[in-house]
């Protein structure tokens, strides 16, 4: 009978594991995985980021808006005001402060007092060989002889650009107290630097022989600091890039690459060795031309599941405004073979009394993957003239004073009362659970029943 008993126990031990086993396989079937961002390489700089060019989307990022000493990166700055400002043929005079000023030790190209160079001449300097003394006269000649004023000029383009944590006080970018900035930054600046054709054109050289001056009739060659860019270092693609580095900085490398008609910035920030800091870049690039494209959506594509409900934010009202409504051409930067449908939207709108033909756009509608961002279009109107209302307003206009105004529904409009969402929550897993405890129940009921009739009689 104690046979018979451990042999009805262990078959029951079997099935309940089997029904375990098989609702195990058949549960995560009926799970939609939710989408996920690409895994990223360890990298062993301080700070680094990824971005691409064109939308200013960000695939990789590692402490990116940290503080950091940018050493010689603070030349794209440098370099992007004097293209912003000056012709190419401006004359450079390098003043005694420019050649005098600087620490002992300092990169150079070995100006004279007094000598004069084209503006071109003179950012094949900054850009390849790093030349201080040629940066500072630089930032003096776009500001009119005052460094100061300058270095003014640089810290205005920062905000401009939307940089978050910059500040700077020299255009050289040697160690001094109050110049810092991030690698978000950094981003920032080569992105607006590679507006200007004549920049990619000069950076992306590894050898520059500058011509005779006023003072001299032979000068010495130029050799690029950036080891890609160099050729002493081989990676498909890369066409522009500033290295930096002080002791307090530690390497610094901004390096830019294209490829399939992708442009990736990189930009590392604290690397303890000059070697790390290139593996890290290709490393970075390896990753983002591996796992991300670039997505042309146009507003005439049907890509309904990539664009919900443009205005549930409540922000606004259009009146009597039901199909003219539509988004800008936009490039979005997604995950190789992400979903469309997976693309999430928050728009933000204008809040206007009016608007006339031609003046069209109502917002940003901002798109965004697996919590990340990947692009922003504008919220068009499509018609000729219209009214756009503020919600709240709309409400009080039409019901203000009437015995079917709600005072609550009127805050909640307003913004100053949240609506509270009745959220019915999902059961299904619960009840499963039950019916399938319930069903193994009974079974166990069964079999031990029959056990306990079989051993009575």
């Amino acid at each position: 009978m104690k046979r018979a008993l451990k042999k009805k126990i262990k078959y029951f031990s079997a099935f309940t594991a089997g029904v375990f086993f098989v609702i195990s396989c058949l549960l995560p079937i009926t799970v939609k995985a939710a989408p996920s961002w690409p895994q990223a390489p360890e990298i062993s700089a301080k700070a680094a980021i990824l971005m691409e060019a064109s939308t200013g989307s960000i695939l990789y990022e590692k402490e990116a808006q940290k503080t950091m000493f940018p050493a010689s990166t603070t030349k794209l700055m440098t370099v992007l005001l004097a293209l912003e400002r000056c012709p190419l043929t401006d004359t450079v005079v390098m003043t005694h402060e420019a050649v005098y000023s600087l620490e002992r030790g300092a990169t150079n190209v070995s100006m004279i007092e007094k000598e004069q160079i084209t503006m071109e001449d003179a950012l094949y300097c900054i850009l390849l060989a790093s030349a201080n003394e040629v940066a500072y006269a630089v930032g003096q000649h776009v500001a009119g002889g005052d460094i100061d004023d300058f270095v003014d000029m640089m810290n205005e383009k920062s905000k401009e650009l939307g940089c978050v944590n910059s500040h700077y006080s020299n255009p050289h970018g040697l160690h001094q107290d109050g110049h810092y900035s991030c690698a978000y930054d950094l981003a920032l600046v080569m992105k607006e630097c590679l507006r200007y054709p004549s920049f990619t054109r000069i950076s992306n050289n590894n050898y520059y022989k500058p011509p005779a001056t006023n003072l001299r009739a032979e000068r010495y060659p130029l050799a690029q600091t950036h080891e890609i860019l160099r050729r002493n270092i081989t990676y498909n693609g890369v066409f522009a890039g500033k290295t930096g580095h002080t002791d307090e900085a530690g390497y610094c490398l901004v390096t830019a690459a294209e490829r399939d008609g992708m442009t990736l910035i990189c930009v590392i920030m604290g690397e303890d060795v000059s070697k790390d800091a290139y593996t890290n870049t290709m490393s970075l690039f390896d990753y983002g031309f591996g796992n991300f494209e670039k997505v042309v959506l146009s507003s005439k594509d049907e890509v309904k599941n990539a664009f919900p409900v443009l205005f549930d934010d409540r922000e606004a009202f259009v009146h009597k405004v039901k199909t003219n409504l539509s988004i800008s051409d936009t490039t979005l930067v997604l995950p190789k073979g992400a979903k469309t449908s997976d693309i999430t939207n928050r728009s933000t709108l204008t809040q206007l009394l009016e608007m006339q033909e031609g003046q069209n756009v109502l917002g940003e509608a901002v798109f965004s993957y697996a919590g990340r961002e990947v692009g922003r279009a504008d919220v068009i109107f499509t018609g000729d003239a219209y009214q756009i209302i503020d919600a709240a307003e709309l409400y009080l206009r039409d019901f203000g004073g009437t015995d079917e105004f709600d005072e609550r529904q009127y805050m909640i409009l307003a913004g100053t009362l949240v609506e509270e969402e009745d959220k019915i929550p999902d059961l299904r897993p619960a009840i499963i659970g039950y019916i399938i405890g319930i069903i193994v129940l009974v079974i166990g009921t069964v079999i031990l029943v029959k056990i306990y009739v079989k051993n009575r009689r």
